[in-house]
């Protein structure tokens, strides 16, 4: 009773209460524990000893007892054995897994990756970024073999009069040619190679930092290492399939042994002179020494049973293959395409908006080249340039329309802004003295283009130097086109800014043009301009109109994006591209939005007179509405339209 109630103290009954004693009482029963009542005192248990039943019947109960603590033990011991092996299994996999990282990451396998690296020369041994060298080769011999493999998989297997007997004759031998002719055409992706290959042509001496590049490198690798094991079949299938494809096309044997050699040796330039630094590029990039066929390495770059070979059987779909687009949905997409085109046109644009666009479309390219660059200076640079365009587009502005920003014959009296006094007409020479530097940049983008005409009349011998200096020229010439059309940019969204204030002024307080129903009058040097004898509020008014179409020109339209000419879908948009005077094109020529010269006009013979009266008759409407109407609330946005 003693050590009972010792255990008792010990484990602190007393203290417990009744949810606490429930749980400490399942416990010991669940480990095996038996209920037993207190010992009585020793008289009364020596009277119950002497008694044989008892002791029989206690006998019995201590049996069972036993029997029932040593199974329920020994089930316990035997679920415990199965945990701790469980247990013990596990960290040992976590040690070992430990133990790798820690060897795959020491000092000896760093080191050993920079020396890698240094020697492959992919990184120099200080720093992981990439060198310009591996990257133009990257970009220039890389890039080319995954378009040819590309381009041969896309005549291989989306040859919609072929590519059916192909597959089935492919499949006769093996089912895992096809896959293999699909996966070797996936490797191209055009957008990442983009991304990998835009650094080191935006600077092309520059390293490119590994991090910058990480992400489409993994993608890149990942399939290459796929189909690393493959080398040999993969050959096995081009050839095969070309020798198919002779077969059904009975074209001479010569044509497909060429495209066979070629696609074969893009084969090797992949996977024998691109996968090994390819491979050095991402263990670099993870500062581990990681064996190149190793399960960490599939890991890694998360590659599942799913997508390796061997998974398709004969006449199944091609895994990853360009599929053959039918009528139906060659029709469809048209469709599709239209709808979106119409959508577009049908875009409401602002008075001031269009009537500006209209004024930029009263000359085509062969006139505005006749007009700005009479000694044929830029001759060697095509119509279809944007830089080029920009500056004719601006010329055109400065020779009809900045005269509104420096001519002393519009009354511009100053204004105050938050009790602060403000010079507007300083303020539009300071705006316009800035169109120097429009000319400058233009020259040195014409330097370049000067630069590249030679290089490609004259590349020299070494086919390598000379693309990787193609390229270089190529990049400075998109940079310095973007930099001359945010020139251009830039000038017309601030000369549109004060022309603004003085339209609004002239709707509102009328305090800062005195003249604005003045008809202005210009000098005989300038009696030529467009706008000459035409009110103050017209001529600024056009002015605006002009570059508000400008400025929405290079920021959202066809003059805007990393291209450096139009496309021949933009070229026939804006100008007719299989033309060469407005009238062929269709554009509007000076004489439809002229209404103050019908002498020059009636000089010239007219092939359709009663379309030139209506046009004439159009645009004097368009212009009274737009124009001298001034207090109408449709001819400036509402609120703050910039």
């Amino acid at each position: 009773m003693g050590d009972f109630d010792n255990t008792k103290r010990a484990i602190g009954v007393g203290k417990l209460d009744d949810s606490q004693r429930k749980d400490m009482f399942n416990k010991f029963k669940s480990a095996g524990g038996e209920v037993i009542k207190e010992k009585t005192p020793p008289k009364e248990d020596d009277s119950k000893k002497s008694r044989p039943e008892p002791k029989i019947r206690q006998s019995t109960v201590s049996r069972g007892s036993d029997e029932g603590r040593s199974g329920s033990r020994g089930g316990s011991g035997s679920s415990g054995n199965n945990s701790k092996q469980d247990s013990n299994s596990l960290k040992s996999q976590a040690d070992s897994k430990a133990q790798y990282e820690k060897e795959i990451s020491s000092f000896a396998a760093r080191f050993s990756i920079k020396l890698k690296c240094w020697l492959a020369r992919v990184t120099s041994f200080g720093s992981s970024d990439l060198t310009p060298k591996f990257m133009h080769d990257f970009s220039i011999r890389g890039k080319q073999a995954l378009i040819e493999l590309q381009y041969s998989g896309n005549e291989l297997l989306a040859n919609q009069q072929y590519s059916p007997q192909l597959s089935k004759a492919l499949d006769r031998i093996n089912p895992l040619l096809v896959e293999l002719l699909a996966m070797g055409q996936k490797l191209y992706n055009g957008p990442e190679l983009t991304d990998i290959t835009e650094p080191i042509m935006t600077a092309p001496e520059s390293p490119v930092a590994i991090e910058r590049v990480k992400t489409q490198i993994y993608s890149l690798f990942k399939r290459m290492y796929i189909l690393y094991p493959y080398q040999e079949t993969l050959k096995k299938s081009f050839s095969q399939a070309y020798d198919e494809l002779q077969k059904l096309e009975g074209k001479p044997s010569l044509i497909y042994a060429n495209k066979k050699r070629k696609v074969l040796q893009e084969i090797d330039t992949l996977f024998d002179g691109f996968f090994d630094r390819l491979y050095l590029v991402v263990i670099r990039a993870e500062n581990k020494n990681i064996p190149l066929v190793s399960r960490y390495m599939e890991n890694l770059l998360g590659i599942t049973p799913e997508e390796k070979p061997g998974q398709r059987k004969s006449g199944e779909n091609v895994p990853g293959g360009k599929p053959v687009e039918t009528k139906e949905e060659k029709d469809a997409e048209a469709a599709a395409k239209e709808e979106e085109k119409k959508e577009e046109e049908e875009v409401p644009l602002s008075k001031e908006h269009a009537y500006g666009l209209r004024l930029m479309q009263m000359y085509s390219i062969p006139k505005l080249r006749k007009k700005f660059d009479p000694k044929n200076e830029y001759a060697n640079i095509p119509d279809a340039d944007k830089a080029l365009l920009a500056l004719f587009y601006f010329y055109e502005f400065d020779d009809e329309y900045s005269f509104v920003m420096t001519t002393k014959k519009i009354d511009i009296k100053p204004g105050s802004i938050n009790g602060v006094k403000v010079d507007y007409r300083q303020k539009m020479l300071d705006i316009y003295e800035s169109t120097r530097t429009i000319i400058d940049q233009f020259r040195i983008y014409h330097d370049i283009l000067r630069e590249l005409e030679k290089h490609k009349a004259n590349p020299g011998a070494n086919y390598i130097e000379a693309s990787k200096k193609l390229t270089g020229i190529e990049q400075k010439r998109t940079g310095q086109s973007r930099t001359v059309r945010m020139a251009i940019k830039e000038f017309s969204l601030k000369s549109r800014d004060s022309l603004l204030t003085l339209i609004k002024d002239m709707k509102g307080k009328k305090e800062i043009v005195a003249n604005m129903n003045d008809v202005l009058t210009l000098d005989s040097m300038e009696s030529r301009k467009r706008l000459n004898k035409k009110p103050v509020k017209q001529c600024i008014m056009e002015a605006y109109c002009y570059l508000l179409a400008l400025h929405d020109r290079i920021e959202a339209g066809d003059l805007y994006g990393g291209l450096v000419e139009l496309t021949p879908e933009q070229m026939k948009a804006s100008f007719g591209v299989d033309s060469e005077t407005a009238k062929e094109t269709g554009s509007p020529d000076a004489s439809d939005l002229e209404n103050d010269t019908q002498t020059e006009s009636n000089g010239k013979t007219k092939e359709n007179p009663a379309e030139e009266v209506k046009s004439a008759e159009l645009t004097d409407e368009q212009t009274n509405d737009s124009l001298d109407d001034l207090s109408d609330d449709d001819i400036l946005p509402t609120g703050n339209p910039f």
